[in-house]
């Protein structure tokens, strides 16, 4: 039993200041080449594994890919500032999420469904370190390299 049912008192109403008639925030906008970073990660070292699990939803892509980028002469402020950067660029993100896929498919039984990823980064002593964690149903029974909805070329 709750103590309002046992008769306590509610709290009492509360005076807002209301709403200001400007609001001001100062930011650092930073803006990265897409370019440069698609250079740097189709540079970078790849390591992936994962496996195939079979739950409630079906077969199951689980993996991992972490992407090595080596950074020369650079600094573990510079590092940083760049591992914090990637996770919340979309262009890096979407880069990473595109090479973890890849890989994935590439060791993939079947051929995958829409993905989930999950992407972190982290300075590295030889540059910065993207992890991505990629979770995907397997499409059983359809073609490698196949797309959904368009039919199979008949054998004529």
């Amino acid at each position: 039993m709750n103590a309002h049912a046992l008769g306590a008192p509610k709290p009492g109403l509360a005076k807002t200041r209301g709403d200001r008639a400007i609001f001001v925030r100062s930011a650092t906008l930073v803006r990265g080449s897409a370019a440069r970073w698609k250079e740097l990660l189709d540079s970078a070292d790849v390591v992936s594994e994962g496996e195939e699990r079979t739950d409630r939803d079906g077969p199951q892509w689980l993996g991992s890919s972490s992407l090595i980028v080596v950074l020369a002469h650079s600094g573990e402020k510079e590092r940083e500032f760049l591992a914090s950067l990637a996770v919340r660029d979309p262009h890096v993100r979407l880069l990473a999420t595109r090479i973890a896929r890849r890989e994935a498919s590439a060791r993939a039984s079947a051929p995958l469904g829409r993905a989930s990823c999950e992407v972190r980064a982290a300075a590295d002593p030889r540059g910065l370190r993207i992890d991505v964690d990629l979770q995907a149903p397997l499409i059983v029974g359809a073609r490698r390299g196949a797309r959904a909805g368009r039919p199979k070329p008949s054998a004529t």
